[in-house]
């Protein structure tokens, strides 16, 4: 692996996006971030994927299809003159994934604060300053048509649905909140794994559209 994901090799510090030609690695916390070709076994370019200073957590997924463009995900708690409109703020970038830039004239895209708050709920038993010194820790799964957004710390809380937008230019067109399975919440697990897939015509037929899955 590159030297300065190295330290980080383990699944609790990364964030992994796959296309059909690469994987991709981010630090979660640093934002470098390198892809690897299995075909070829050669490892790409390494950048510090780092469009906003004040993040403090960062989150990878494979872009529309027909390209090599992945979406950059991050969030960051606002300070106290920002949170009278949200406490949380999470955003999106495009990023182009062959040199691990943002794409030309890409511009982020901002989860509506509403959702933003459900993720991250504020503790009303819980201290605020202790509150203001967690930083939110944002977990992302998706495909080439979108993904979801949850709380790495706390998934059953729900996710939000993430929709692409197809061309140049902002990467995320709509955002919806998506609650968490009842059978997840009736039966508490001691670890999360996330995933999502597209709907093909076979589920349709079958009469389960789900997207997102959990398991133990």
């Amino acid at each position: 692996m590159p030297a300065e994901l190295r330290e980080s090799a383990a699944a609790t510090w990364l964030s992994v996006a796959a296309t059909d030609q690469r994987v991709y690695l981010t630090d979660r916390s640093t934002g470098w971030a390198s892809w690897f070709d299995p075909a070829k076994q050669q490892w790409g370019p390494t950048c510090r994927l780092r469009p906003d200073a004040t993040v403090s957590t960062w989150g990878l997924a494979p872009g529309r299809g027909g390209a090599e463009r992945l979406v950059l995900f991050g969030a960051k708690r606002c300070g106290r003159a920002e949170q009278a409109k949200s406490r949380v703020v999470i955003q999106a970038w495009e990023v182009d994934g062959d040199g691990l830039a943002l794409s030309r004239g890409a511009a982020h895209d901002t989860m509506p604060g509403e959702m933003s708050e459900r993720l991250f709920p504020r503790d009303e038993d819980g201290d605020e300053e202790d509150e203001e010194e967690m930083s939110p820790s944002i977990g992302v799964c998706g495909n080439a048509a979108g993904g979801y957004v949850y709380n790495a710390a706390d998934p059953t809380i729900g996710a939000v649905l993430y929709e692409l937008r197809d061309g140049v230019g902002s990467a995320v067109e709509r955002w919806e909140w998506v609650p968490c399975a009842p059978s997840v919440e009736a039966e508490p697990l001691g670890r999360f794994i996330l995933a999502c897939s597209p709907v093909g015509l076979d589920e349709l037929a079958r009469g389960q559209p789900a997207a997102c899955t959990t398991a133990q």
